[in-house]
């Protein structure tokens, strides 16, 4: 082993201070480098930080997505619904025929009282009386089956309400020496008939004056009333009493023998007098009024006088039925929609068609055909369907002069679609100055920004989707389209002018990009049944 010399042992402590010192230099460097690169790293991270929450936190939401069918605006007359999966077939029951009994004092008739049926179902409809004439072991055998009823049997009245307990009708259109049979069927919506049972149901008349008197009555005036011709009348009958009136018209006189050739205006009930007909054309019209009693005589009014020179009529087109819906029920499809006003001679009620074809609604030839139905309400109850089968509906309303209106058949394509939008919990206000929205039905791909010139769906163009406010409340989208939290927001998007071919099955890719935040794709499939104007298609 090496002895170290004094001056050799000098020199490697001074190597060895240098080093340390070198060391100590290089650690604060290496030290000053770490805290710099940190507190770079951490600021990067902060705004890398800052910029994604500013992004989750601008969050647009689609609360729904509907699409308009009609570019006009203007709602369709035609509705479509699928019928109930069942079909009431249980019929009315509990109906009792109690009793029926002679008035042989003047004038004849038979007085029949009886308790109603009750239907749970689709309810009661009518209730039909059935007279027939014949010896009592025929009645016997007769008025336990229906078809023998309806056959053999005179329909002596049809009672579409007031059903209940005790009820009560006369028939004054027998004779003495005779034996009548009576039978009353109680019929549901739905078109299930029922028998009443009967505790008595017959009886012979041997003696009695039946009522051979026609009614009398008087036309007093006929005068213009507007777009109207007004008819007022005395009438009176001293036997069985006036059972209805029949008035005629015609552009020639009428006589009793001639009457039945002429046009039937209307049948009004037995306290009718006063009526307000309006004639198809201009010029000279003549009125008749035909009386019946309750025993069958009938007889034509006299007439102070008969005939009127029509300077105005009523040819104004009513307006088109709006705000038609339909409904299926438990055993019912049910049409509503809204009253229909007429300035003119005002609303009669409204026409019904129905089909299975779409299509037989839609063209002009509907008005050459009997409507299914007509009612003078703002509703429609149909009871004859087949199960789950897609039955069409249009309605038309028709006014006192018989003009109607047209039917409105939305297009097979949706026209526009009306986005609702709202933003997240704790998102960030959205200018949609900034948001463009990508559109494409497989064929055409659109890019839309938004109008800023005007609202609704009037903004919406072939380079534009047009914004409306539905909730706004600081005001601010209204002022400057920056969407706050809590406001919702409407936007439009004009199919028709941007070229897309939105029809059923069709598949729509779109895309919401707002200038920060979180993109919106949706890939939606168009229904394949489009009923209403309106389909919620998300």
């Amino acid at each position: 082993m090496r002895k170290l010399y004094r001056k050799e042992e000098g020199d490697i402590g001074i190597a060895t201070l240098i080093l340390f010192i070198a060391i100590i230099i290089v650690s604060a460097i290496a030290s000053s480098l770490i805290i710099y690169v940190g507190v770079t790293l951490r600021e990067q991270g902060e705004k890398v930080a800052a910029d994604a929450t500013t992004q989750i936190t601008s969050t647009l939401r689609i609360l729904n997505i509907l699409g308009d069918r009609d570019i006009n605006g203007m709602d369709p007359s035609v509705v479509g619904v699928k019928a109930p999966i069942r079909v009431d077939t249980d019929p009315p029951s509990g109906g009792v025929l109690k009793n029926v009994s002679v008035n042989s004092t003047e004038p004849l008739s038979v007085k029949i009282v009886w308790n109603s049926a009750i239907d749970t179902g689709s309810g009661l409809a009518k209730e039909e009386i059935y007279r027939v004439k014949g010896d009592t072991s025929t009645l016997k055998y007769v008025l336990k089956d229906i078809n023998f009823i309806k056959n053999m049997g005179s329909l002596v009245a049809v009672l579409t309400s007031g059903f209940g307990e005790n009820r009560e009708y006369v028939d004054y259109n027998v004779s003495s020496d005779n034996t009548y049979g009576y039978a009353i069927i109680g019929y549901d919506m739905a078109g299930n008939e029922e028998l009443y049972s009967a505790l008595n149901q017959t009886v012979t008349i041997s003696s009695g004056t039946k009522d051979s008197t026609a009614p009398s009555g008087n036309i007093d005036s006929i005068r213009q009333a507007g777009y109207g011709v007004l008819i007022s009348w005395t009438a009176s009958d001293s036997g069985s009493g006036i059972a209805y009136q029949k008035i005629y018209r015609s552009q020639s006189s009428i006589s009793a023998s001639n009457v039945n050739n002429t046009t039937l205006v209307v049948i009004v009930s037995s306290d009718v007098r006063v009526y307000m007909d309006y004639p198809p054309t201009t010029g000279t019209w003549y009125y008749a009024i035909v009386g019946y009693d309750r025993a069958g005589n009938y007889a034509l009014y006299n007439a102070t006088t008969d005939h009127i020179d029509v300077t105005t009529v009523d040819n104004v087109t009513p307006q088109n039925v709006e705000g038609l819906r339909g409904e299926t029920g438990q055993y019912s499809i049910h049409l509503e929609w809204k009253p229909v006003e007429d300035k003119e001679s005002g609303i009669k009620g409204y026409y019904i068609y129905r089909d299975t074809d779409y299509l037989k609604l839609t063209t002009p030839e509907i008005f050459n055909r009997q409507p299914y139905a007509f009612v003078n309400t703002t509703h429609f109850y149909d009871y004859s369907y087949l199960p789950y089968q897609t039955y069409y509906y249009a309605v038309v309303a028709v006014d006192n002069a018989s003009n109607h209106g047209e039917v409105v058949a939305p297009q097979n394509s949706i026209q526009v679609l009306q986005i609702k939008l709202s933003l997240g919990p704790g998102s960030n206000p959205v200018d949609f100055n900034t948001v463009i929205v990508e559109l494409t039905d497989g064929k055409i791909d659109v890019s839309l920004k938004l109008n800023s010139s005007g609202f609704g769906v009037i903004a919406a163009d072939a380079q534009h989707y047009g914004m409306e406010a539905l909730n706004d409340p600081t005001g601010e989208f209204i002022q400057s389209y920056i969407l706050d939290e809590g406001a919702v927001v409407l936007m439009y998007i004009n199919a028709r002018k941007v070229g897309l071919t939105l029809t059923p099955q069709t598949k729509l890719t779109m895309k919401i990009i707002p200038g920060m935040g979180v993109p919106i794709y949706k890939v939606i499939n168009i229904p394949s049944i489009m009923l209403n104007r309106y389909v919620q298609i998300y």
